[in-house]
């Protein structure tokens, strides 16, 4: 059974696995960047570690997987087995395991002598070759997910980026001086106090005015403002707000 994968490898599977790209023609193969290849160093760990995971993952028949079944079929019920029958039973297991390697079958058959160890199997007569099958499938998924992704890494064709180092060097300048130029003109800057005074009495004397123009005309027609709150507003004002507009003395006189 291969150990599981170290800090560093795992590190790198994560890394190179997160700069690949989908091959535009054919979707079993990913593709990246030239200046993105694992070499040196981190390419022959991962090199290392996909030898390891293939040799733990190859099928192992033979004598010791042989063993292995008989243990399992030893130990269930077979009263009045003939060691023929018995020589069929442990054939046709041999031969629904054969695609799996040894450690994998061991481990399989101790899961399932564990009187709590839950699976598809009902725990009653000797597990089927289909049980053990599946057991050993939930032994080597892991480690046969680890080998695909490494194997996706190692396998990526690289593509050039049409490039050169000079060529960067330059885009990498322009794009610093394009964002200085973008933070001169988007820079917010704060109005000072005397600004934000002068602002005020622009606008108290605009309303001061307004107030004088509508007391005005309300004086030359002989009636009052319209308030709003303790406001005197224009008639304008008041009838786009829905407020009643006062009347002249003498039309008020007329209608009672």
């Amino acid at each position: 059974m291969p150990l599981p994968p170290t800090e560093r490898v795992d590190r790198l599977t994560r890394v190179f696995s997160n700069k690949l790209e989908d091959h535009p023609a054919d979707f079993r193969r990913k593709t990246i960047a030239a200046v993105d290849v694992p070499t040196g160093q981190d390419r022959a760990a991962l090199e290392t570690r996909r030898d390891v995971l293939r040799a733990a993952l190859t099928a192992t028949p033979g004598r010791q997987s042989t063993q292995a079944i008989l243990l399992l079929i030893g130990s269930k019920a077979v009263y009045g087995a003939s060691d023929r029958e018995i020589g069929i039973k442990v054939a046709a297991y041999a031969r629904a395991l054969a695609s799996q390697p040894t450690w994998a079958i061991e481990r399989a058959i101790e899961r399932l002598s564990r009187p709590n160890w839950r699976c598809l199997w009902d725990g009653s007569g000797c597990p089927s070759e289909a049980d053990v099958g599946a057991e050993c499938r939930y032994e080597t998924l892991p480690f046969e997910a680890e080998l695909a992704r490494i194997e996706t890494i190692l396998d990526a064709v690289p593509y050039e980026t049409g490039a050169t180092d000079g060529e960067r060097a330059g885009a990498v300048a322009y794009w610093e001086a394009i964002k200085a130029e973008m933070r001169g003109e988007s820079a917010i800057t704060e109005r000072t106090e005397d600004e934000i005074s002068a602002e005020r009495a622009s606008m108290a004397r605009v309303n001061d005015r307004f107030r004088e123009r509508a007391r005005t005309e309300a004086e030359a027609q002989g009636r009052g403002q319209a308030i709003w709150g303790r406001l005197p507003i224009s008639d304008e004002l008041a009838r786009q707000i829905g407020l009643r507009v006062p009347v002249p003395d003498h039309e008020q006189a007329d209608i009672h």
